[in-house]
């Protein structure tokens, strides 16, 4: 794909009519406008310096087939500039106590996780192989009037079909799950999606069956990565090259347990009292940790993500309360015997023992089986309900073993399944500070960043790759643009770059039409008809202009003030004789770890975004003790330079932007 020849940014003369006075008599030949800047929701020009630095072309966005576009401004405002001041300036107080790291002051967002398994098995004929560990969903934040909400899950095929659909209740602690998912083998499908949607409960579901009632209006869509569907697991040790089907060293999995392969005797290892427990009602996800590798695996400074392999001495941290388990082995279970001389990557959905290393070589395994079981085939112990801590077990030993090689066995309540766990996580707010109601515009489809951000020092712009920046102003019904603040900075000027023609192979609608003029320039008229939403829904560049970055500082040091942290001394500077200030010295220790998150907001009624981004503030020569230097160094080192760098620093800051 070419890049699209650049033209100047002309506006349509009915938009210049709505921007300006009535005009005076104009020349034929109008000089070309300057730079549209996207400010607030409205576009104004600028008066650009010629011998300034003009800002990043399309080529440095490093994306091709881009061109500048401006947005329509409306014809009236809805509220004077008075009351549009005071809108921004309740979202930045708002804004502040949602981002504040004080817990005493700080407004909890609303956040909607979902943990799902990265892999599913496909179910033939009239079997239901559902989802295992199942989805759940747990919401976080100022949610109380979300408890009556109805959640429901579908799974979405490749060709967009939704199917077996299920709905789940909150529990009291924020928490559904979805047990009845399944996917079937109507189609040779490789992957689905999942869609949890959130409704509004319907008055007329007052009284009758929750599963039998309509939705509501749904006021909020989310969708999950694709899922890969597998017939069954490997039975042969995966190859190194097809890291996919792997476990990843360092990610998140379940682990479960199931007798006899029956499904209404699966128990789920999870954290429970902190202590690791069975359960057939919840499940946790786990952090795998590599702590001794074995001895067939790569080194571990290879590049690029590594696969667990068998053999491995690994622990077991759970994600959310970062409990840990005491060293394992993981191993291979073949038939009922464990493969003790397996050194390959473990693959997706593969039954695995986990041994306790023992200082004088005795092999147990982690067992699921319940307290004062009896036999390990016993029906009474796989169908206790609830949950009980897990025991470890000696296996029965085969009478083929000898000194040098013992070949354990195993019953089903020894072997754990291992799966790796996705997770897709949005989190938004009230700008407006409200937290009582539900949004009355849908808060979905969800602003997304494709890429990290980048951050060009140069003209301290960051570059951002985001779909869904545009939403339909109901007051208006055109489209604009969510605005971008930084913290409770903002809402900050940018630049939009929007996706141009790109060729009769694809199907996507151009946001705007190209019309040639004779000079050869393109005029760029903005489209805003049709969809509120443009279609297929191309990704856009916006280059955002960063506030001083000694306004992002006395943020973070304000907030640092206001939450008493003990490490932040901040004496009073007497005042001096002379006019001159003295340099700004660099951050203090108080804002170290302390970061601003980029956020998107939603003018119309307030909702908020949070990107999944924050911006650090680093300084290199920040705790540097000048005096510890020693006085005559060793021969061939120079420590001037430091001082010098250490003084340039203190002069003009040395503050630098780190985007997280």
């Amino acid at each position: 794909m070419s890049a699209s020849p650049s033209a100047g940014l002309l506006l349509d003369p009915q938009l210049q009519a709505e921007m300006s006075s009535p005009p005076a008599q104009q020349d034929p030949k109008p000089p070309p406008p300057a730079p549209q800047y996207i400010f607030a929701g409205t576009t104004y020009e600028t008066n650009v310096d010629k011998d300034a630095p003009a800002p990043p072309p399309a080529s440095a966005l490093e994306f091709s087939g881009v061109v500048p576009t401006s947005l329509p401004v409306q014809a009236e405002q809805a509220t004077s500039d008075a009351n549009h001041e005071d809108v921004h300036t309740k979202i930045r107080r708002v804004v502040r106590d949602h981002v504040s790291h004080d817990p005493a002051r700080v407004v909890p967002m609303t956040t909607v996780i979902c943990l799902h398994a990265a892999v599913a098995q496909k179910s033939y004929g009239t079997e239901k192989r559902f989802l295992c560990p199942p989805p759940i969903v747990h919401i976080e934040g100022p949610v109380w009037h979300m408890r009556s909400q109805q959640l429901s899950m579908a799974i979405i095929s490749e060709t967009g079909e939704r199917t077996f659909e299920q709905r789940a209740a909150l529990d009291t602690n924020m928490t559904s799950s979805f047990k009845f998912l399944h996917v079937t083998s109507t189609a040779k499908a490789k992957s689905f999606q999942l869609s949890l949607d959130i409704a509004e409960p319907p008055p007329s579901a007052a009284g009758s069956d929750a599963t039998d009632a309509p939705l509501g209006r749904v006021w909020a869509s989310f969708d999950s990565a694709p899922v890969t569907i597998i017939s069954k697991p490997s039975k042969k040790t995966a190859k190194t090259r097809n890291i996919a089907s792997c476990i990843l060293a360092g990610g998140p999995v379940s682990l479960f347990n199931r007798i006899n392969s029956q499904t209404v005797r699966t128990k789920y290892m999870t954290i429970e009292h902190a202590q690791l427990c069975a359960s057939n009602i919840a499940w946790s996800a786990f952090n795998v940790n590599v702590v001794r590798r074995s001895t067939d695996t790569p080194p571990v400074g290879a590049a690029g993500p590594q696969a667990v392999s068998y053999g491995s001495e690994i622990i077991l941290s759970d994600t959310t309360s970062g409990i840990s388990t005491s060293p394992l082995v993981i191993r291979k279970v073949e038939k009922g015997k464990v493969i003790a001389d397996d050194g390959g990557p473990v693959s997706q959905m593969q039954k695995v023992v986990l041994q306790r290393v023992n200082p004088d070589g005795s092999r147990h395994y982690l067992s699921a089986a319940g307290p004062g079981s009896g036999s390990p085939s016993g029906s009474g112990s796989a169908s206790q309900a609830g949950t009980h801590p897990l025991i470890f077990q000696s296996p029965r030993v085969s009478d083929d073993s000898n000194k040098d090689n013992h070949n354990d066995e195993v019953d089903d309540y020894l072997c754990w399944t291992i799966v790796g766990i996705s997770k897709f996580q949005y989190t938004f707010f009230d700008a407006f500070g409200g937290n009582n109601k539900i949004p009355e515009l849908p808060i979905t489809p969800f602003p997304t960043l494709f890429t990290a951000p980048v951050y060009r020092q140069q003209h301290h712009t960051l570059d951002l790759t985001i779909s869904n920046l545009f939403y339909e102003d109901p007051n208006t019904g055109r489209h604009k643009a969510l605005e971008v603040y930084l913290g409770n900075l903002g809402p900050l000027a940018h630049r939009i770059y929007q996706m141009g023609p790109t060729g009769p192979l694809t199907n996507v609608a151009p946001f705007v039409t190209t019309v040639g003029d004779a000079s050869g320039m393109q005029e760029l008229i903005p489209n805003i008809s049709g969809s509120p939403f443009m279609t297929n829904s191309v990704h856009t560049i916006v280059t955002v202009t960063l506030p001083p970055i000694s306004d992002i500082v006395k943020a973070l040091e304000d907030d640092a003030a206001s939450s008493n942290d003990p490490s932040r001394t901040h004496t009073p500077v007497a005042s001096q004789s002379n006019t001159t200030p003295p340099p700004r010295a660099p951050p203090p220790a108080s804002i170290a770890g302390r970061s601003l998150p980029l956020l998107f907001v939603r003018a119309y009624d307030g909702i908020g975004y949070h990107s999944g981004r924050t911006i650090a503030v680093d300084n290199m020569f920040q705790g540097i003790d000048l005096h510890a230097l020693p006085q005559h160094p060793t021969e061939g080192i120079d420590t001037n330079w430091l001082a010098a760098a250490h003084a340039a620093a203190i002069t003009d800051g040395g503050w630098q932007l780190r985007v997280l």
